[in-house]
């Protein structure tokens, strides 16, 4: 069976995808950075559910393992964790940017670096 890890599955088109997935046979393992938010994936039946912040970089390895050891593999690892800041650039404060870019950019970065040579 394929499986697949899903960052960013709180909302939209993380838990979009995740559901359609399973629906069609696929493993999947949806993760949310909040941990009460897994009760929601559960509830929609996506038993795979786990917490992972993607700022966090054991965050990202146990959950690489934890797939690795329960299935042996990784099939597919979808970055789609990430938000949008709403308002003009000069409105949004620096720290508030920065938060977003650990999430956006770094994140991406960081889950990409680590599951590459898996």
């Amino acid at each position: 069976m394929i499986n697949i890890v899903i960052t960013g599955c709180s909302t939209g088109i993380g838990l979009a995808t995740a559901k359609y997935l399973q629906s069609q046979g696929i493993k999947v393992y949806a993760t949310v950075r909040n941990s009460a938010h897994l009760s929601v994936l559960r509830g929609a039946g996506l038993e795979h559910s786990m917490q992972l912040d993607v700022t966090n970089p054991h965050d990202i390895t146990r959950v690489i393992e934890n797939v690795l050891e329960e299935d042996g593999k990784i099939d597919v690892w979808f970055n789609n964790a990430g938000y949008g800041q709403a308002g003009a650039l000069e409105d949004i404060e620096t720290d508030v940017l920065r938060k977003q870019f650990e999430t956006n950019v770094f994140g991406l970065h960081e889950s990409t670096r680590q599951i590459i040579p898996v």
